[in-house]
């Protein structure tokens, strides 16, 4: 902790201000963001254009969340090279429109020609992607998992990398708030305010179809963009944090965040978080647009890493 404290200067304000006492939670975030600038660069190094990427991203109706209205997936290689794309659109819930809190832009999407199903064909087509897949990332992920455990989809064998080691081989879940953390070293943003940062065209967002294909951009930029022998990334590296103290946790479900056992469960918007924690005011600083929260609340989205078998 000592070599920490000498150097707080150095540690990014959304982990630590200048001047207050660096203590134990300080050490446990300055691991984690060390665990997370190295985990794009292992993604970087492990993903190769013979390994194929499924972003899949879902829209619900923003009056009753239990109602997912949209559906959408994209298959690219992390060259961008695209080899399918697709928007589903939920028949029975086809006149369950949003427009109070996110625009309405179902009929929207850029990329191909939509398809209206029933909901219970979309989970079926869904559910033969889900076993393909072996890495899924997604923003506010632990939300998002809710979902797909509501369609009955199992992905009880993926495990959460919460700050912890990774194992390409295995299956895991991944948070691009972790990314988006390790390569700006900064708060996380919501997904439209970091394709921003990003200089990633966009339009028409809160399209299942159109999300899913900007979030595969957003993780692809991370990817091929990283460059972990920068000094501002090796700076951080160097710190030495002592052994017994573990990264932070955000999640409720992890059984080493006994952060979260301090605080009480958050509810924005009436929509229930019972299986997502990340306390963005205090742990990454007060978002003035409170986008961050909008979109977690209005949407839900996931990435998928697909690692196509030799």
């Amino acid at each position: 902790m000592d070599d920490i404290k000498r150097n707080s200067y150095i540690l990014p304000s959304f982990i630590h201000s200048y001047g207050t006492k660096v203590d134990e939670i300080t050490c446990k975030k300055v691991k984690r963001l060390q665990f997370n600038i190295n985990l794009i660069d292992r993604l970087k190094k492990e993903v190769s254009s013979t390994k194929k990427f499924f972003a899949f991203d879902t829209e619900a109706y923003e009056h009753e969340q239990e109602k997912l209205t949209e559906f959408g997936w994209s298959t690219f290689n992390n060259n961008g090279k695209i080899y399918s794309e697709c928007h589903y659109i939920v028949d029975e819930y086809y006149n369950l429109r949003n427009h109070d809190n996110v625009p309405d832009n179902k009929d929207n999407y850029l990329f191909g020609k939509s398809k209206r199903l029933p909901l219970r064909e979309i989970e079926k087509i869904l559910k033969e992607e889900i076993k393909k897949v072996d890495i899924i990332i997604g923003q506010g992920i632990h939300n998002d998992i809710k979902y797909l455990k509501d369609l009955g989809i199992n992905i009880n064998e993926f495990r959460y990398i919460d700050g912890e080691s990774f194992y390409s081989g295995g299956k895991a879940i991944i948070d691009t708030t972790d990314l988006y953390a390790g390569y700006y070293l900064d708060k996380p943003s919501s997904l439209e305010n970091g394709l921003i940062k990003c200089n990633i065209p966009h339009e028409k967002m809160h399209n299942a179809g159109n999300d899913a294909h900007y979030t595969m951009k957003y993780v692809i930029y991370f990817i091929n963009n990283m460059d972990i022998t920068k000094e501002k990334y090796q700076r951080l590296l160097r710190l030495k944090v002592p052994s017994y103290i573990g990264p932070y946790k955000y999640y409720k479900n992890d059984p080493n965040n006994t952060h979260y056992q301090k605080r009480n469960n958050r509810n924005y918007n009436n929509l229930n978080y019972n299986n997502f924690y990340n306390d963005f005011d205090n742990d990454y600083g007060n978002d003035s647009d409170n986008h961050c929260h909008n979109h977690c609340i209005s949407e839900c989205f996931i990435t998928f890493i697909l690692f196509k078998k030799k």
